[in-house]
């Protein structure tokens, strides 16, 4: 196998020249960089990217660090993170299995985190340490501002969406909520918060109308999501309960939950009203069409990968960043009459 050595001698320039060209870094004159590639290409010589990173400093990699893509919402986020990377010659892999405080000893550029946990001060200090641009995904949570992050206020979005279902005259507002996410969160503690005051002077509480669903996976993922939908379905029918709505934690759930009414003996939306949230794709292609609160997860990922690319070249670059969430309204929501 010809090495850099081979093509410097075919092409009568020096090693280094050959680097800088392979490299693409360093000043080198039309001729020496056209013989160097006319000799690369006649030896079938292919530069190795472990040498080229070590040589230069980059991979041109970046770390999502999660899991698995096993819902929607990751799906998008990555595809978001990889389209703007690509543009900029750099590749998004994904993976979560190896502890943080080993993230040092992996060949990357920059890091993305999936959620705020991982701006908390035992994960930070392993960070820190690595010198590694890095940048946090939030949902409205509490991050130090001194910590790169791409928000989107899901409590915000949550506030919007009832108001939405409310404003179409529905009061009585069911919530399919899942167990594993912090009762305190911005989206659970939005729609109390809320609704605490259409059940404050009625025989039913809100407790009576929030659908507390566990996950049943090992892994939350769109297949988890879609079973919990259809359990709440469940429920909701056992409990006969009188709400004219529901609002569930994510559109995965939404889809869930509005097959198995469906066979239970409730239309959507003459009897009951269903609305999700993320505003995937997934939620225009089931009959009737659902609406949702849109948090733009595309957008969000893209960003990301912004940020991160912007550190990597010395960029300035605020540390806040915020991703604008909106209604996407279809069939499965109905005034009352």
């Amino acid at each position: 196998m010809p090495n850099r050595k081979d093509v410097a001698l075919k092409a009568n320039v020096s090693i280094t020249v050959v680097s800088r060209v392979m490299s693409g870094t360093g000043y080198v004159s039309k001729e020496k960089r056209e013989a160097v590639l006319r000799a690369a290409e006649e030896l079938n010589y292919r530069p190795s990217p472990v040498a080229r990173s070590l040589q230069n400093g980059q991979t041109r990699q970046i770390l999502f660090y999660r899991g698995n893509l096993s819902s929607a919402y990751y799906l998008e986020l990555h595809r978001g993170m990889m389209d703007y990377a690509e543009q900029q010659g750099y590749l998004v892999c994904v993976s979560g299995g190896l502890h943080i405080e080993r993230i040092g000893e992996l060949l990357i550029d920059g890091l993305i985190l999936p959620t705020e946990a991982y701006a908390r001060p035992e994960y930070l200090k392993y960070l820190r340490k690595y010198h590694i641009p890095y940048v946090v995904i939030g949902y409205g949570e509490p991050i130090p501002k001194n910590v790169y992050s791409v928000t989107v206020d899901t409590g915000l979005a949550m506030r919007k969406l009832v108001e939405y279902v409310r404003q179409k005259g529905h009061r009585r507002i069911a919530f399919v909520n899942r167990v594993d996410t912090s009762p305190e969160g911005p989206r659970n503690n939005a729609f109390h918060s809320l609704m605490a005051e259409a059940y404050h002077d009625s025989p039913g509480r809100i407790e009576d109308y929030i659908l507390n669903i566990p996950v049943t996976g090992h892994e939350a993922g769109s297949v988890v999501f879609y079973q919990m939908g259809r359990a709440a379905a469940e429920q909701f029918a056992q409990r006969r309960l009188d709400a004219t709505a529901v609002i569930c934690f994510n559109d995965e759930a939404a889809v869930g939950f509005s097959g198995r009414i469906a066979t239970l003996g409730y239309r959507i939306p003459e009897d009951l009203s269903v609305a999700g949230f993320d505003g995937i794709a997934l939620g225009e292609y089931i009959t009737p069409a659902l609406t949702s609160m849109a948090l733009h997860p595309y957008e969000q990922g893209k960003k990301c990968a912004e940020v991160i690319l912007d550190l990597l070249q010395g960029k300035r670059c605020g540390y806040k960043h915020d991703i604008d969430v909106s209604l996407v309204e279809r069939e499965s929501v109905r005034a009352r009459r």
